[in-house]
Order: C-alpha cells, then sequence, then structure tokens
C-alpha cells in the first residue's frame, strides 16, 4: 500500500485508497476534461497554481468519495489529477488518471 503513493507530503491524495482512487480516475476519464498544456509551475503538493489556469469543478462523485474535497476545483495535466483548493490556489493532491 505505501509504494503507490506518489505524494511525498502528507497530502489529501495519501489518504486515498487504491480503489477510490481507481473511481476517481474513471469519472475524470468520463468528463473528457482537455488537459492543460502550458505548465511553467511544478505539479506538487502546496504549489500556488497561476490564475490563469484553467480549473473546473470537481465532479459530485468525486466529492462523494472524498467528502473535504467539497468546493475544490480540479484540471488535468498530462496524466495526472490535479485537485486544487480555489480559495488559496494552492494544490492539494496529484492523483495519477
Amino acid at each position: 500500500e505505501g509504494r503507490s503513493q506518489t505524494i511525498g507530503q502528507a497530502g489529501a491524495g495519501a489518504k486515498l485508497s487504491t480503489e477510490q482512487r481507481t473511481k476517481i480516475s474513471t469519472v475524470i476519464k468520463e468528463q473528457n476534461i482537455r488537459p492543460v498544456t502550458n505548465v511553467n509551475f511544478a505539479i506538487s503538493v502546496g504549489t500556488r497554481v497561476p490564475r490563469e489556469v484553467s480549473f473546473h469543478p470537481l465532479p459530485v462523485e468525486i466529492v462523494n468519495i472524498y467528502p473535504d474535497w467539497r468546493g475544490y476545483e480540479m484540471f488535468l495535466v498530462n496524466d495526472q489529477i490535479i485537485v486544487v483548493n480555489p480559495r488559496t490556489l494552492e494544490i492539494v493532491a496529484v492523483l495519477d488518471v
């Protein structure tokens, strides 16, 4: 279980089970969200995301899986789901799709 965690800090993503991660990536794939391509910032928990990045509201199914993320937003980069706190613009989780 421990080695599947790609997040060094104890970010929110670290608390998700493999099953939850799989569910989340399935839901995201169904959204057909276009990935962000011009990334000039570090993709890691705690990084502030520039305002020009366009976020998408987290789908309700994901908030049901992880209620702490209610009101949070997300974007895709390559094959990763980046969950953002829209109030601080900080990355709270990085999940592989």
